[in-house]
């Protein structure tokens, strides 16, 4: 397309990649009604162990997720390419890093092809993976019609019992709208 990078295609990408940085954060600190604004209503999610609309997506991660104790998606190379004047596919390189307590390696050996482990020891994930998105301009607003989620690898990890620890004073991330970054957004006026 040759306005593909018009002012108005630039403000496009920018919104694109707002709603995968709003992504990130809704899924790490588990806040369920913003994980529903970055889809469409009808959309549709493929996620290798979950297949389905918006509502049993969020489902799913909510159980799933019951487990994971630290989770931090990290999107990086992202490809938008227009496909019309309302849609694009979307192509977000991202690394994902959780911790699964020796608790929670079920959860675990689901997303890692079985592999659960040291038995009795926390263990932390990186997978390795691209989402792949259609995005539709709908009413105004760029959001996720479909997506699937390419897994390229996963690495595991043992965390020793006597790894570093956090001090008493510092401000620790949570996965739920506890977390810092919400008391920020409010002290600034941010409400949604």
């Amino acid at each position: 397309m040759s306005d593909a990078y018009s002012p108005a295609r630039l403000a496009d990408r920018a919104e694109i990649q707002d709603v995968m940085y709003r992504w990130t954060r809704a899924i790490d600190r588990l806040d369920y009604d913003a994980i529903r604004e970055v889809f469409h209503t009808d959309a549709i999610d493929n996620h290798g162990l979950y297949t389905g609309g918006v509502d049993g997506l969020i489902e799913w991660i909510r159980g799933r997720h019951r487990s994971v104790a630290m989770s931090m998606h990290i999107v990086a190379n992202m490809l938008i390419e227009f496909t019309g004047p309302d849609s694009a596919v979307v192509e977000t390189y991202n690394l994902t890093c959780q911790r699964y307590p020796a608790e929670g390696t079920a959860g675990l050996a689901a997303l890692a092809g079985g592999a659960s482990g040291k038995a009795g020891t926390a263990t932390d994930l990186l997978a390795f993976a691209r989402y792949v998105d259609r995005f539709e301009r709908r009413g105004g607003r760029w959001k996720i019609a479909e997506r699937t989620v390419v897994f390229d690898n996963t690495m595991m990890s043992e965390v020793p019992e006597n790894g570093p620890k956090f001090g008493a004073d510092w401000t620790v991330g949570r996965r739920d709208r506890q977390d810092f970054v919400y008391a920020e957004r409010a002290r600034g006026g941010l409400t949604s």
